[in-house]
């Protein structure tokens, strides 16, 4: 009896060896939500990176399938999918920590760049995708909280640990000592090595700071009097969103929506701008629609 519970520590062990050299970075294979799967343009409309024919999938070095869009078909997000890498290699690559980088590529978009110099696409510890990709045919293509694009897979928490670690010597007393490798610490709650301080959270990457964006000019003593939502156009429109522009609620860095590029057009940026302002202006509801309260407050305050 004795001698059996002695080997119940050797095989607490070896299980726990083994689990640790087979540790994965995340903890899936990072298949998007069927439900939050959609980013936009203002040029294209709404592109789907969660269709079960287009299969897109995430590992910690790479995407995988392909996105799709009513107005520009397929978008293969790695030369992998049609075996095309000899002759042609593209992929959107994951630093492993979120941070998307590379490009994609549609017969009717051109290529589509995850890191452009003023834009980005990070993927947060919830698997949220924000940023904006940028295509020179489409224009900028946004990853918002307010229609976001998720996956399962997850930023690693902490380093996996080494197979080597832990290390048990034994002491005179025949009691099994867990060493730790250098940087961790042996958990008795958890039962393995964890870090000695608590991971820093990964930040998305920020678009560049919009200060240096040149004015656009509105007509002087101008007044809202019409109520807009989105889908509608009109000069009426590219004045709010000029308005927004000016006042620190940019739609776009460049591109359509951005500061001297405004258009007639009520889309996605534009309500994606009014809400800001209206959760900054206690303007209640927040919901995107440029109504009596909002034109009463602009007309009035500006």
């Amino acid at each position: 009896m004795k001698s059996g519970m002695r080997a119940l520590p050797l095989l607490f062990l070896c299980v726990f060896l083994f689990s640790a050299q087979h540790t994965l970075a995340s903890t899936t294979d990072g298949t998007v939500s069927t439900t939050d799967r959609w980013a936009w343009s203002e040029n294209a409309g709404w592109i789907d990176f969660g269709t079960t024919a287009g299969n897109v999938h995430m590992t910690d070095s790479a995407l995988t399938g392909y996105a799709y869009g009513e107005n520009v078909g397929w978008i293969s997000l790695n030369c992998s999918n049609t075996s095309s890498c000899g002759t042609n290699s593209y992929a959107v690559t994951n630093d492993g920590s979120g941070t998307l980088s590379g490009f994609a590529w549609g017969e009717n978009t051109g290529w589509v760049d995850f890191a452009p110099s003023a834009g980005g696409v990070t993927i947060n510890s919830s698997g949220v995708f924000s940023g904006y990709a940028y295509s020179e045919n489409l224009g900028w293509i946004v990853f918002a909280v307010d229609h976001p694009v998720t996956t399962d897979w997850r930023v690693a928490s902490s380093p996996s640990p080494s197979p080597t670690t832990p290390v048990v010597h034994q002491s005179r007393r025949g009691r099994g000592a867990v060493v730790c490798s250098t940087g961790l610490v042996w958990s008795s709650s958890s039962l393995k090595c964890v870090p000695t301080q608590v991971p820093v959270p990964i930040t998305p990457t920020i678009p560049p700071s919009t200060t240096s964006i040149p004015p656009t000019a509105i007509p002087s003593h101008y007044s809202f009097l019409i109520n807009h939502r989105i889908g509608e156009t009109g000069e009426d429109i590219r004045i709010l969103q000029k308005f927004f522009n000016i006042h620190g609620f940019i739609l776009a860095i460049s591109g359509p929506g951005s500061p001297g590029n405004e258009t007639t057009t009520f889309g996605a940026l534009t309500k994606a701008a009014l809400i800001n302002f209206q959760k900054s202006n206690d303007i209640a509801p927040a919901v995107g629609y440029f109504g009596p309260l909002t034109r009463g407050f602009i007309n009035s305050h500006y």
